[in-house]
C-alpha cells in the first residue's frame, strides 16, 4: 500500500509539497508523509543544453550498514522530477518519507539528458556496495559555480539537518563537507552549458 502510493505520487509528479521554512526559500520539499499539500506550479522554461563531457563525481559512504525499503522508489521519483522539462528552474529538491531523507541539487547549467546517467550510477553504486547510514555523491569545486554543481545526499536515520547543510553548500556553488573520506570516484558523461575556463572535471 505505502509503496504503490509512493510510486504513483512521485512518478506522476503531483507529489505532496509543503512550504519549506522561510530561511530556505529555494528548496522544494516533496514530503510524502504530509497530507497538507499543494500542487507544484507548472512553469514552462527553456531547459539548458550544451556539450557532452566526462566528469568525475566524488562518492562518500559512511556509517553503519543500513537499508530502506523505499529508497529505490524515492530515487526514481526524484529522477523523474528532475527529468521533467516543466521544472527547469527547480535545482534544489528534497524527498522525505518516514525516516528517509534525500537532498539533491542539480545546477541549472546541467542538461536534462544528464539526469538519467547521474541517478543510474548512484543506484548502481548503492546496489553493488549496499546502503549505509549516509551516502553522498557530488560534482563541485575547481571553478564550478552553482549552475554547474551537482550533488545527491541520502540519510536513512531521519536526520534532515545534516542533509540540508550539505544541500545548501551546493546551492552556494561550494563542495559540501561530508564526514568520512572519499571512498571512490564515479566517472559519468554529462551534458552541460559551457563552464568557466578555470573549471576542471
Amino acid at each position: 500500500m505505502i509503496r504503490s502510493f509512493l510510486i504513483s505520487i512521485l512518478l506522476a509528479l503531483a507529489a505532496m509539497v509543503h512550504s519549506y521554512p522561510a530561511q530556505y526559500p529555494k528548496i522544494t520539499v516533496l514530503d510524502l508523509t504530509s497530507r497538507n499539500a499543494v500542487q507544484l506550479d507548472t512553469r514552462q522554461e527553456v531547459c539548458p543544453s550544451g556539450d557532452q563531457r566526462p566528469v568525475s563525481f566524488e562518492f562518500y559512504a559512511g556509517g553503519a550498514n543500513s537499508t530502506h525499503e523505499l529508497l529505490q522508489d524515492a530515487l526514481q521519483g526524484l529522477q523523474s522530477f528532475f527529468e521533467d522539462p516543466d521544472y527547469c528552474l527547480k535545482d534544489m529538491v528534497s524527498i522525505r518519507v518516514l525516516d528517509l531523507t534525500i537532498a539533491s541539487f542539480i545546477g541549472k547549467g546541467v542538461a536534462k539528458s544528464s539526469v538519467k546517467p547521474i541517478f543510474s550510477q548512484l543506484k548502481e553504486k548503492i546496489s553493488n556496495l549496499g546502503m549505509v547510514h549516509g551516502t553522498t555523491m557530488q560534482l563541485c569545486g575547481n571553478g564550478r559555480t552553482s549552475e554547474h554543481t551537482v550533488g545527491i545526499t541520502i540519510d536513512t536515520s531521519g536526520d534532515a539537518t545534516a542533509t540540508e547543510k550539505i544541500q545548501r553548500a551546493w546551492g552556494r556553488g561550494e563542495c559540501a563537507e561530508v564526514s568520512g573520506s572519499v571512498t571512490s570516484t564515479l566517472g559519468i558523461s554529462i551534458e552541460e552549458a559551457a563552464v568557466a575556463e578555470t573549471a576542471q572535471v
